[in-house]
């Protein structure tokens, strides 16, 4: 199998998706009697989308069409979508019945190498074992159709199996000699199954559904016509490593239609570093994904915010590319299939239905960064060992999750890092001692009884220096019965004052 760089998946026109921390705006333009009108940031200019309430307004907009000088270029009748675009002298007024919207640029994220922190560990070939997954997981997904929504899927070595099993609809059209590598590299991840690329759910079959163009462009109409056909073909789990910073209303409705169908979507964050989750990553009930490192640790282009769902590997991750290719794949496009991949597993081993599967991911994410769920990391990191073993008796897994340094609070005068502490198995503990060690002291607590998932935390003062010296702070917890993994037990960090 070749390998080739990760610069070769950068696709010609994605600046929406860049790690520019600005949105530009996209000018304005004359719509039907020269009104001029100022779109909205990525906005595609001479197009508009008319959702309608009704069936008979919706017929009668479609046959309105060319006494309007307007042009149709899509329709969706289970949304009662038009795309339509804009000519001279086209007609906007008195569109009975209609929600108007915009068609808005989507595009594959910008590979975001270039913005990794330093010190950020990949995970080569290692991420399923990072995950927890010890044993045979050939069979994980068998039966499940997840819908990759990306630039196509090719044939490939790392996909042997799935020979036969993936289905391939096209919604836009390619030049001859296209590289379909984004989509191969999300659906190896998902379903992969040679060692150098191990998928999550093997099993699975795949449904590629291409809604790109040759530069990894697409748009929000083209988005939600995916959407609408990976549910009439019977996927539960649908993947969408892309993105827009567009709100569109008729990407809004398909996401509830999949959702009103039992379909769970799953979606990438964004690798512009900012502190918003890109569309449709960003609608309620989506599952936004950002991205780690093998450390652990939280990566800077990973996007963040309020309605993040989960956090998994995105840098560094062995995924198939092109035709026979190997590439090492990056950011928050190689998380989302690794969430994807995770809920079609837990399906077919716990015999759960997608919405129930997705439920169990999240509630067994491993809690890092701020305690709880917060915008860096959403509800924690992802964890097959502990989704897969969720049930089982007499698991004990005491780890400390996070050490955080927050700003001094009413209750200190002194900064404070947050240790927090929490049960990963399956047995409430019970007086669980934990030792924590700063330039303060040591201090031993008793952790009385913490129940299986739950997190504990406590703060300890801490005087930082004025120069850049780190303060290390470590802290050590036990359980009382033995422990199943004692190497998440102890955790050593460094702290240095942040600038004003």
């Amino acid at each position: 199998m070749a390998e080739t760089p990760e610069e070769s998946h950068t696709p010609t026109a994605q600046a929406p998706m860049s790690a520019n921390k600005s949105l530009t705006r996209a000018g304005a333009r004359k719509v039907g009697g020269g009104i001029a009108e100022e779109l909205p940031p990525f906005a595609l200019q001479n197009e508009r989308i008319a959702v309608f309430k009704t069936d008979e307004d919706y017929r009668k907009f479609l046959a309105s069409l060319g006494d309007r000088n307007l042009k149709l270029l899509g329709k969706s009748d289970q949304l009662r979508a038009v795309r339509f675009g804009i000519g001279p002298g086209g007609d906007l007024d008195g569109i009975d019945g209609a929600e108007l919207g915009y068609n808005y640029l989507v595009t594959i994220p910008t590979p975001p190498d270039a913005s990794a922190q330093a010190g950020a560990s990949g995970f080569g070939r290692n991420a399923l074992s990072w995950l927890g997954v010890t044993g045979d997981n050939s069979q994980w997904g068998k039966g499940v159709t997840v819908a990759v929504l990306d630039s196509g899927v090719n044939s490939h070595l790392a996909l042997d199996q799935q020979k036969g099993k993936i289905t391939q609809i096209a919604l836009t059209e390619l030049t001859a000699d296209s590289q379909l590598g984004h989509g191969t590299a999300v659906a190896s991840i998902v379903s992969g199954d040679h060692p150098l690329t191990p998928g999550v759910a093997p099993a699975s079959d795949i449904l590629s559904i291409r809604i790109t163009d040759d530069s990894g462009s697409s748009d929000s109409f083209t988005l939600a016509d995916g959407i609408i056909q990976a549910v009439d073909a019977g996927a539960k789990v649908i993947n969408i490593s892309m993105g827009s910073y567009g709100d569109s209303n008729v990407v809004r409705n398909a996401v509830e239609y999949a959702q009103s169908s039992g379909a769970v979507i799953v979606a990438s964050s964004g690798n512009s570093g900012l502190e918003t989750v890109a569309y449709p990553a960003a609608y309620e009930g989506v599952i936004a994904v950002g991205a780690v490192e093998a450390q652990g640790e939280h990566l800077d282009f990973s996007n963040t915010g309020e309605n993040l769902g989960i956090t998994a590997p995105g840098y560094s991750v062995n995924a198939a590319w092109g035709e026979e290719q190997l590439t090492q794949f990056s950011g928050t496009s190689a998380s989302a299939p690794f969430i994807s991949g995770a809920i079609a597993a837990t399906m077919t081993e716990k015999n759960l239905t997608a919405s129930q599967a997705t439920d169990l991911v999240l509630g067994n994410a491993n809690d890092s960064g701020l305690p709880g769920a917060d915008n860096a990391y959403g509800t924690g990191i992802l964890d097959l060992g502990r989704i897969m073993n969720s049930g089982t008796p007499g698991i004990y897994d005491a780890a400390i999750a996070s050490q955080v340094l927050v700003p001094p609070s009413v209750n200190s005068t002194l900064p404070q890092v947050l240790v927090t502490v929490q049960n990963r198995g399956t047995e409430t503990l019970i007086n669980s001692p934990l030792t924590i060690n700063s330039p303060s002291g040591t201090q031993t607590i008793n952790i009385s009884s913490l129940a299986p998932g739950a997190i504990q935390t406590y703060p300890v003062s801490v005087l930082l220096p004025n120069n850049e010296t780190p303060v290390t702070v470590s802290s050590t917890v036990q359980t009382t019965e033995t422990d199943s993994n004692a190497t998440n037990n102890s955790r050593s960090d460094g702290f240095v004052k942040q600038a004003p």
